[in-house]
């Protein structure tokens, strides 16, 4: 904008120099006229000669004036006009010479300083130019043979003509040296313009940026850059009010402020104008300009410079969407959910009516994304969240909250049943298989349901409610939805408060481990011993392991808890030993968590060290599902387990699929039949089957097979007579505290296995 001033400026510098000529010539025909006027009084001049001279003068004069008042005259190679004038002139004085010709010689006089004046205003080929005119006229004026008249008949007519002489000689000399001054300031003063046009063109040239004018009626009067651009034609705006013109302003008061500003001659800065184009590719231009106003303060218009930020727009708007949005799924994310959803509760609360949230957490998407990687995981995510989009309408908004966790804002809900539905649609469009990597999978949704104003009257409550809700239906089962209530609140508070227990009991040392024997069923000695976790608070009192094993599960604690259990286990084995009871084999739970944690085999192998017990009298058991998850990984893990020299046992056999086929392949050294089988082995035909192929698979396989849960006599003689090894159950001893275990130890031998036969006799 300096720039821009300065070169404005120079040419206001250019312009009052020519007013200051132009006031020259006007004070030079007042002058001409005013001797014309004595003359016509004095000398019989003819008063039709006055008017006609008078009349070209102030015809001419006006001509001038606007010329150079509208600047016309800048457009002209000479912007002083200095050639018309003294041609305007000459003609005065020739017209003077042929048809007055009693005062010739005054005429001439004029004539000879014309010329004159022209050595000194006019470049070489203008003053040829007025030069042949003059030559010519003065041909014709001897042509026709007319003497030289000098009239002398009065007093005043001499003073009058010897006073013209005089003017002319001294104006000529203090014109003629003035002129040149002004001349040469205005050469100097026009040679600094062309420079800095051209320095202006060259920055105007090399910049992306507008330079613009407008006139006093804020119409754009030039609109113009080095580089066209072909999106935003200056003949767009060229002659037009900006805010006529559908412009859209992104400014604070719209239009209206900004018409303020320009009456009030404010400058402006950044200014933001939205141009909708015809191809959807919107425009946006930063204008700043300042107010131009003349010596005497009115405005002449406004100029200033504009710049396209369209790429800046666009690059804002992708951040704002990305700030906004999940990347991977382009939904919206937590941020906007949240404001949408604070938009919804006030509308809500100012116009009343009802919406519903719903929190959706997909199930069994955490052991794909780790069975098949994130590349699956993320297709799963992406491919989700178009089915919700598919399966939901229009008005409805579901966002991601983040990892597998989805969120709906469901508007103007009338009744449940409209709720239950969309959910019911949500769960439906969860389990259908999706296809990744080549291998068919599938998820459920699990769905929680608040409602907007009895579950929450704000955000925060609302979402807190459905997420409650949410795992209310993991725990009735998952794949399927619940609504919000009292008693799933209390289910979440008693929840909540065993968690938050769970996360303080290993510190306070509120978990015990019991001992439940394992009976060998052809001797009745006791051959092993499985480590049970029990708890016991305070607050709650005794704890069932179903409630908070799942709990340590899912958060995680389960990996420092089992730790615990077994380092706990294996130094009462060795206390046992210190006693002097013989060696039994200890067998402790490992859960997903733990079988999954990088640091199981470096956790064993320091727990084993630290309480010196050997490798051969640890036996961990393991459910048949957790090996079938991924096969090939567990095998590699319990393969590295047995080179420990421990012993491994599946759980729970025979409620998971794997076949005989499969199993061989593991390095397993027992089998434990399921207590479901074992129940109603002695009555229930379908599970005596199972129960004899379970151990007759063992048998094939070389394992020691070991039933769980026996209760009674019928059971304990059915496992005898179908070559069962072992027994585990209430029918010979419940869990027991560890001296309880030692009395029992004392008066049932335990009967070693073939490993700690040898490990018995290398310490005899």
């Amino acid at each position: 904008m300096h720039i821009i001033g300065k070169r404005i400026g120079r040419h206001q510098n250019a312009y009052q120099l020519r007013l200051t000529a132009m006031k020259l010539s006007a004070i030079n025909w007042l002058m001409e006229i005013s001797l014309l006027s004595g003359l016509v009084l004095f000398a019989s001049l003819p008063l039709w000669f006055w008017l006609l001279y008078t009349g070209l003068a102030l015809i001419c004069g006006s001509c001038f004036y606007i010329l150079h008042k509208t600047r016309l005259s800048e457009r002209f190679k000479d912007p002083t006009l200095a050639l018309p004038h003294l041609l305007v002139v000459s003609a005065c004085q020739f017209i003077g010479l042929y048809l007055v010709p009693e005062l010739n010689f005054l005429f001439l006089i004029r004539i000879v300083e014309a010329a004159a004046y022209g050595l000194f205003l006019l470049t070489v080929r203008q003053f040829m130019i007025l030069f042949i005119i003059f030559a010519i006229g003065i041909a014709v004026f001897i042509g026709f043979g007319t003497a030289i008249s000098f009239p002398t008949s009065t007093l005043a007519i001499k003073v009058l003509l010897y006073f013209s002489l005089v003017l002319a000689i001294s104006r000529f000399i203090v014109g003629s040296i003035y002129l040149d001054f002004l001349r040469s300031r205005l050469v100097a003063t026009n040679k600094a313009i062309k420079e800095s046009e051209a320095r202006f063109r060259a920055l105007t040239d090399l910049s992306s940026d507008w330079y613009w004018e407008q006139d006093a009626e804020f119409r754009i009067t030039r609109f113009e850059s080095g580089r066209a651009s072909k999106d935003l034609p200056p003949e767009m705006l060229l002659g037009k009010r900006l805010f006529e013109s559908g412009i859209t302003i992104k400014t604070p008061g719209g239009w209206e402020a900004h018409k303020a500003q320009l009456l009030a001659h404010q400058s402006f800065r950044d200014l933001i104008l939205h141009f909708a184009m015809p191809d959807n590719l919107d425009i946006y231009i930063s204008v700043s300009g300042e107010a131009v106003l003349d010596s005497h303060g009115i405005l002449q218009g406004y100029r200033g410079v504009a710049r396209d930020i369209s790429e800046q727009k666009r690059a804002d708007a992708k951040i704002e969407h990305l700030a906004t949005h999940d990347s991977l799924t382009g939904l919206p994310n937590r941020v906007m959910y949240n404001q949408m959803l604070s938009i919804a509760v006030q509308s809500a609360l100012r116009y009343g009516g009802s919406f519903a949230v719903l929190f959706i957490d997909l199930d069994r998407f955490k052991f794909i994304n780790d069975t098949l990687g994130h590349e699956a995981g993320d297709q799963l995510l992406y491919e989700i969240s178009t089915r919700f989009r598919q399966t939901l309408r229009t008005s409805d908004i579901v966002a991601r909250l983040g990892g597998d966790e989805f969120v709906v804002l469901v508007p103007q809900v009338h009744e449940k049943k409209e709720i239950a539905l969309i959910a019911r649609k949500i769960v439906d469009a969860a389990i259908a298989p999706f296809l990744l990597q080549g291998q068919e999978c599938r998820v459920t949704a699990s769905v929680g349901i608040a409602i907007f104003p009895d579950d929450g009257q704000d955000e925060v409550t609302l979402i807190k409610s459905a997420d409650i809700a949410m795992y209310a239906a993991k725990e009735a089962g998952k794949n399927n939805y619940q609504f919000f209530s009292e008693q799933v609140r209390s289910y979440a508070l008693e929840r909540m408060a065993l968690e938050r227990n769970l996360r303080q009991a290993l510190e306070r040392h509120e978990f015990t481990v019991l001992y439940q024997p394992k009976r060998d069923l052809a001797s009745g000695a006791i051959s092993g011993v499985e480590a049970l976790l029990r708890w016991q608070n305070p607050e709650l009192g005794p704890i069932s392991p179903a409630q908070f094993i799942p709990i340590a599960e899912e958060t995680g604690m389960i990996v420092p808890i089992g730790k615990w259990v077994l380092r706990t286990a294996c130094l009462q084995n060795m206390a046992w030993q210190r006693e002097g009871l013989p060696p039994v084999c200890m067998a402790v739970n490992l859960s997903v968590r733990q079988f999954t944690d990088d640091h199981l085999l470096l956790d064993i192998a320091t727990i084993l060290k630290e309480t010196g017990m050997d490798p051969r009298l640890l036996e961990l058991e393991i459910t048949e599902g957790l090996v079938m998850r991924d096969p090939a990984k567990a095998i590699t893990l319990l393969a590295a387990i047995k080179e420990i020299g421990v012993r491994l046992a599946i759980d729970d056999f025979g409620t998971g699929y794997s076949s005989l086929a499969q199993l061989k392949n593991f390095p397993i050294d027992t089998l434990k039949v399921d207590r479901s089988f074992i129940r109603e082995v002695a009555t229930n035909a379908s599970d005596k089957a199972i129960t004899e192929a379970i151990i007759a698979m063992g048998k094939t396989l070389c394992m020691t097979v070991i039933a769980e849960g026996v209760e009674t006599e019928e059971q304990e003689d059915f496992l005898r007579q179908n070559s069962c090894d072992q027994m585990q159950g209430y029918y010979f001893s419940k869990a027991v505290l560890p001296e309880e275990f030692a009395s029992l130890l004392r008066t049932h031998h335990a009967i070693p296995l073939p490993e700690e036969s040898a490990f018995l006799a290398s310490q005899a």
